[in-house]
C-alpha cells in the first residue's frame, strides 16, 4: 500500500513532466515561426533594397538556413524527443523544484518526500519511520494538482508576437508581392549574377502596336518610378531612335 502511494506520486510527477514538455513544444513552435518569419522578412528587405552581390546573398542564405536549423533543433526537436522519452528528460527532483515555484507551500514537502525515498533505498535509516513520514507527506500532497503549475494558455501572448512578422509578410504579398518573391528568388540563386533593377519602368500608352504598311505610327511611352530617365531610346533591328520628351 505504501509503495503504491509513492508510485501514484511519481505518476503525478510524470504527468507534470509530459505537460511541461508539451508546453515547451507549443512555445517552441511559436518561437520558431516568429523568429524564422522575422529573419526571412529581414533578409528579403535587405536584398530588395540593397541588391546585394553574390557574396552578400550567400551570407543571407546560409545565415537563414543555419538559424532555422538551430531554432528547429532547440525549440522543436529537443522538446519533442523529451516528450517521447527519446532524449534527456528532467528528473523528478527538477520537476519538484518547478512545481514548488508555483505551489510554494508544498515545495519542501515534495522535495523532502523524494529525498526520504532515496534514503529508504540506501537502508541506512529506520525503515518504518521513513515510510511513515513518506506516507504522511503523500497524503498532504495528494490534493495538489501538479499539472496546473504549467498553464498552456500563457502561450497566447507569445503567439500574438509571432503574428507580427507573419502579418507583415501577408500584407506585402497582397500589396507588393514582388518585394518578397523577387528578392527570395535572388537569395535562393545566390551564386548567380543579376543585373540591378532599374529605378523606373516603361508603359506603352499608344494602344495596339499595329499600323498599316507605309504609314507613320506614333509610339507613346510613359515612364514611372523613383527616377525618371532624361532620354529614352527604342531599338529597331539594331538601330536606336531617341524618343521625344
Amino acid at each position: 500500500m505504501r509503495g503504491s502511494s509513492y508510485s501514484v506520486l511519481l505518476l503525478k510527477l510524470d504527468e507534470f513532466i509530459r505537460k511541461y514538455y508539451k508546453n515547451q513544444l507549443i512555445r517552441g513552435a511559436i518561437y520558431t515561426v516568429g523568429v524564422v518569419a522575422a529573419f526571412y522578412l529581414f533578409s528579403a528587405l535587405v536584398e530588395y533594397f540593397g541588391q546585394l552581390n553574390t557574396v552578400g546573398r550567400a551570407i543571407l542564405f546560409y545565415s537563414f538556413v543555419l538559424l532555422s536549423l538551430s531554432i528547429l533543433v532547440k525549440f522543436i526537436i529537443q522538446p519533442l524527443a523529451a516528450l517521447l522519452k527519446l532524449g534527456k528528460v528532467i528528473s523528478h527532483e527538477t520537476a519538484a523544484q518547478i512545481i514548488g515555484q508555483h505551489f510554494t507551500d508544498v515545495k519542501d514537502k515534495l522535495i523532502n518526500t523524494l529525498q526520504l525515498h532515496q534514503q529508504l533505498e540506501k537502508k541506512s535509516f529506520n525503515e518504518e519511520l521513513i515510510l511513515a513520514s513518506i506516507d504522511q507527506k503523500i497524503i498532504e500532497l495528494k490534493p495538489v494538482p501538479f499539472t496546473s503549475a504549467v498553464d498552456l494558455r500563457e502561450n497566447f501572448k507569445y503567439a500574438r508576437l509571432a503574428m507580427i512578422p507573419l502579418g507583415i509578410i501577408i500584407v506585402l504579398l497582397l500589396w507588393i508581392p514582388s518585394l518578397l518573391t523577387e528578392s527570395s528568388k535572388r537569395i535562393l540563386a545566390y551564386d548567380q549574377v543579376f543585373d540591378p533593377v532599374a529605378p523606373f519602368a516603361y508603359t506603352i500608352t499608344s494602344g495596339k502596336l499595329e499600323t498599316p504598311a507605309q504609314q507613320d505610327y506614333v509610339l507613346q511611352v510613359k515612364t514611372s518610378g523613383s527616377e525618371i530617365p532624361d532620354q529614352v531610346f527604342i531599338d529597331i533591328d539594331g538601330n536606336k531612335f531617341r524618343l521625344n520628351k
